[in-house]
């Protein structure tokens, strides 16, 4: 639950490979570093508000800070967004895919609860 970094940048109304979505059509283009948080079916840490990145375990100095990208995407548009969504995360309990919420079984979402972008919530 500790405040690890706010994720920071422009506002913008393209996503990108590395936009974090605040809305369904609001994205924060990431910079100083925050722009490479990446993927895991595992995750270290959940997002609080819009653009709050906390822990959610334990993590050891050097180590990756890693999110599922469903608690901040409600879903990808292929056609607005080239991107291969395979996931190569390799934990135990990799779901083959980047996440999204709408596809998100509900004992994960139940995990998550608390560390979920606040829009997929509203």
């Amino acid at each position: 639950g500790e405040f690890i970094f706010r994720v920071t940048g422009p506002i913008v109304t393209e996503p990108s490979t590395y936009t974090v979505p605040i809305s369904d059509r609001i994205y924060i283009d990431p910079k100083e570093g925050t722009e490479f948080i990446c993927h895991s079916c595992e995750p270290t840490a959940g997002i609080k508000n819009r653009n709050e990145i906390f822990a959610l375990r334990d993590i050891n100095p050097g180590a990756e800070i890693a999110i599922d990208y469903a608690m901040i995407v409600r879903s990808y548009d292929l056609s607005v967004l080239e991107q291969d969504l395979t996931c190569r995360c390799g934990t135990d309990s990799c779901r083959g895919e980047l996440g999204s919420w709408e596809k998100l079984p509900d004992s994960k979402r139940k995990e998550y609860e608390g560390f979920i972008s606040q829009y997929l919530l509203e």
